[in-house]
């Protein structure tokens, strides 16, 4: 997701020319904008399932599981239609994020409301996407930077997905899946330090680079 590929980075042209940006309006942009309109539907269907008092495990629930494995899929698929079919837009390279958080974060709080996982959680994992998401604009805005993936990012989405996942399929014992929404909080935190770091490093290289240049 947010970080399951490094981004949607086009090939470089290989000569001078700088061929203009495909339009943002694909389908490789509508597989992202899916994601987002998935995220209420899936809270209709848990609440759904909620609310059935009959005992068994509800058809709901299994379409809510169903839907959110489908939406987090969503998330590849998009990424190979940008890079081999349609080409990859700025509006995808920074929707595509923005989908991924609210996607993880809309179902895991919706299970936090419906009472099946505590609220700690959603906002440790919650503040940390937001710190990320605003260091995001500020290289965006200050210097048209996308900063590339790295294995924390992509373990920090894995252990968020398999974590709804684990909550959302029925029978799953309660140790497993507190076990996994841990093991995602942790990966949280150290993939958003990780960002922290690297953009901090960055920022030291060009600062060295540009005083070396000014010699």
């Amino acid at each position: 997701m947010e970080e399951t590929r490094t981004s949607r980075s086009a090939p470089r042209p290989p000569s001078g020319d700088h061929p203009a940006e495909p339009s943002p309006f694909n389908l490789a942009n509508a597989f992202t904008f899916l994601r987002v309109l998935l995220v209420p539907v899936i809270g209709w269907l848990l609440a759904t399932s909620a609310a059935d008092a009959s005992g068994a495990t509800p058809a709901a629930r299994w379409w809510a599981f169903g839907i959110f494995t489908f939406a987090a899929a969503t998330d590849t698929i998009d990424g190979e239609v940008a890079r081999r079919l349609v080409g990859v837009t700025r509006w995808g390279q920074l929707a595509d994020p923005l989908a991924d958080k609210l996607l993880i974060i809309g179902a895991l709080a919706i299970l936090a409301a419906l009472g099946e996982l505590p609220w700690w959680a959603v906002g440790v994992i919650v503040a940390r996407e937001a710190a990320v998401t605003w260091l995001r604009a500020r290289l965006v805005r200050d210097r048209g930077v996308v900063m590339p993936a790295s294995s924390w990012g992509k373990v920090k989405t894995v252990t968020q997905v398999a974590a709804v996942t684990l909550y959302l399929y029925p029978g799953i014992p309660d140790p497993v899946r507190e076990a996994a929404l841990v093991i995602a909080v942790v990966a949280t935190v150290g993939s958003g330090l990780e960002y922290a770091v690297r953009i901090q490093r960055r920022s030291r290289a060009e600062v060295g680079g540009e005083g070396r240049g000014g010699g």
